[in-house]
């Protein structure tokens, strides 16, 4: 009897794990950021924000609303980068832009930060759509542009990316979270926002 009660909870586990992988667990993500996530270094902060994502069913877009509250100055750009938790990493896709005088983003679509309240800079709300026009080439990751979009919905799906806001004063990033389909750490979602 104890065998079959095993036996039984291994199918259910690996059932509903299967579940969440092919229903939302790969095609929907919700993050927490915070500073303490920042890479290499934490950055003490009172910002936080969300990211929660979509990717359609034939993964040819996806469909984001970023937010950000109490940020120590105001946002400037923010992005999902290639990388492991404990690293900073190549950006490969833009979430929104400012009109300050920095390295605009190379995609003509890019939303302004500030998209939700022109006159607030620490809160807000972004959305918007990516697709393979978004895509920024990163040779040394591999990833040649456009047509390695696909690519880039992988290695969101892997966990391998991460959501970093970066503000005038912290232009490293001041809010992050890695993008990952809740497996790993229950932590990383849905806080505060």
């Amino acid at each position: 009897m104890k065998r079959l009660t095993i036996l039984t909870a291994l199918i259910v586990t690996v059932a509903g794990t299967g579940y969440a992988f092919t229903d939302g667990g790969s095609r929907r993500f919700s993050e927490f950021l915070t500073g303490l996530k920042e890479a290499p270094a934490i950055v003490s902060t009172t910002g936080t924000g969300t990211f929660r994502a979509v990717i359609n069913r034939d993964e040819t877009a996806i469909d984001y609303v970023l937010t950000f509250k109490n940020l120590q100055s105001d946002v400037r750009q923010a992005h999902i980068h290639i990388g492991h938790p404990q690293n900073s990493g190549n950006v490969v896709l833009w979430l929104c832009d400012s009109v300050a005088p920095l390295p605009a983003s190379p995609v003509a679509s890019t939303p302004l930060c500030s998209q939700s309240d022109p006159m607030d800079l620490t809160n807000g709300t972004v959305t918007g759509t990516l697709t393979e026009a978004d895509v920024i080439a990163l040779t040394a990751n591999g990833i040649a542009g456009p047509a390695d979009f696909a690519e880039v919905v992988a290695l969101i799906r892997a966990g391998l990316t991460y959501v970093n806001v970066h503000t005038a004063t912290i232009g490293a990033g001041e809010i992050r979270s890695q993008i990952d389909n809740g497996d790993d750490n229950r932590r990383d979602h849905d806080h505060g926002n």
